[in-house]
């Protein structure tokens, strides 16, 4: 990646709050591409209807998009040409804090701290239809129709038996003696733990007085981020209709929780003083318990306050 290909905007607030998530970046992208194409008269037919956004997994930033490498051969421009351009074309963006291009030809994003606060504000103002789009009819008849054999019910419960086949493509291969155990390497308890902590950070919060606040664009450490990245992509997993996307998703977002735990102090200890950093935290708290709860009540499977 080279030093000239960084185009930066960064912003405290947003004159508009717009919860971003992969489909809305998505969106973005391809209006800044047609915008880009448009503007140097070439043709903006050649552009893919996805631009396929996608978590950028290098550490270069948040997001990535191949769509300048994917088009350019068709529309005559150098793939790094066109990816500055698109740059250039993003960095304007309210939503986008900074934009770099890599490689041949990649665009690496990263939103904006105010971006991801709008989003949070989606999640609770939405409740339990958050994440309730299209494809939640496709998993709800995958719990209806998930047969669970006797044998695994009678070793495990009804909850695991579900859960496990759910989380399985091919709705076969259980292993029982990971359902049985109540450790991190059980998927289902991690969730399910998860969920409980969340609901005691709130409890112990709500004993101390302490309220959820709305000033969240101080939130950018990167377990921070990366957790209500995965509150944001929840909507995308249910999309699908895919039970085992739905679930993988909840266990990645329990881990997720689990780093942000770890990493960010949610509450005050001993006479430490409530800021509005805590409050901040305590509201991504709250939409991450949202989520979750969403989430293990569309696969049929109860969300525990206590474990």
């Amino acid at each position: 990646m080279e030093p000239g290909g960084a185009r930066n905007r960064r912003r405290t607030a947003l004159p508009r709050l717009v919860p971003v998530t992969p489909a809305l970046l998505d969106d973005l992208v391809h209006a800044a591409a047609c915008e880009v194409l448009a503007s140097r008269g070439l043709d903006a037919a050649a552009l893919a209807a996805d631009p396929g956004v996608a978590r950028e997994r290098s550490g270069r930033g948040e997001y990535a998009t191949a769509v300048a490498l994917r088009t350019a051969g068709t529309v005559g421009v150098a793939p790094r040409e066109l990816a500055r351009w698109l740059a250039d074309a993003l960095a304007g963006r309210p939503e986008v804090a900074e934009v770099k291009v890599a490689g041949p030809g990649f665009v690496n994003l990263r939103i904006t701290a105010a971006a991801r606060a709008a989003l949070v504000a989606e999640v609770l103002a939405a409740g339990a239809a958050y994440g309730r789009d299209a494809g939640a009819a496709a998993v709800e008849e995958a719990v209806a129709n998930v047969v669970l054999p006797d044998e695994l019910v009678a070793a495990v419960g009804v909850e695991a038996a579900r859960y496990a086949l759910l989380r399985s493509p091919s709705r076969t291969v259980v292993d029982v003696d990971l359902l049985r155990r109540r450790t991190s390497d059980n998927p289902l308890f991690r969730v399910q733990y998860a969920h409980a902590r969340l609901v005691s950070l709130a409890r112990n919060a709500a004993d101390l007085g302490i309220t959820a606040g709305t000033a969240l664009a101080s939130l950018t450490h990167p377990c921070e981020a990366e957790l209500m990245r995965r509150i944001g992509e929840f909507p995308d997993a249910v999309r699908t209709g895919a039970s085992h996307r739905v679930a993988r998703h909840l266990e990645a977002s329990a881990d997720a929780f689990s780093d942000f735990h770890d990493s960010c102090r949610v509450l005050p200890q001993g006479d430490e003083e409530v800021t509005d950093l805590h409050r901040a935290r305590l509201t991504v708290v709250a939409a991450a318990r949202r989520v979750v709860a969403n989430g293990l009540e569309l696969l049929g499977v109860s969300a525990p306050e206590r474990i």
